[in-house]
């Protein structure tokens, strides 16, 4: 997270203060990154490269700006990324979802700290 928000990339949120931000990441750091003035459509720049270079998702993290509600935590499932992170709160729904397609969801991420709401064994 603290990378995304280090990041030359976000020199529209920087301007406007009024764009989401959202990157695909690996192990090895940021793969792919976008900003949308909607979360929902940063999240889907991400799925759609993705699926134009043919990119597994299986063992990536999708990092967030936006909140986590229960539809990008559909999304995120749907492409099968096994977790996904925001520097905000999820819905409660989002929550839910998150428990039972088990996905890692992780809130509040701030400096050193986080909230692990679910599947809390990916976290090292």
């Amino acid at each position: 997270m603290k990378e995304i928000q280090q990041s030359s990339s976000m020199s529209m949120y920087r301007d406007t203060h009024g764009v989401h931000s959202c990157a695909l990441c690996s192990s090895g750091g940021i793969e792919i990154f976008s900003e949308d003035i909607g979360r929902h459509n940063a999240v889907d720049k991400i799925f759609g490269k993705c699926f134009l270079e043919n990119i597994s998702l299986e063992d990536k993290i999708i990092l967030t700006s936006g909140r986590i509600s229960s539809e990008i935590l559909i999304k995120v499932a749907k492409q099968k990324v096994p977790v996904i992170v925001s520097r905000t709160a999820p819905t409660d729904l989002g929550v839910g979802l998150a428990e039972k397609l088990k996905v890692t969801l992780i809130g509040f991420v701030r400096g050193s700290r986080m909230n692990v709401y679910t599947h809390e064994f990916r976290i090292t």
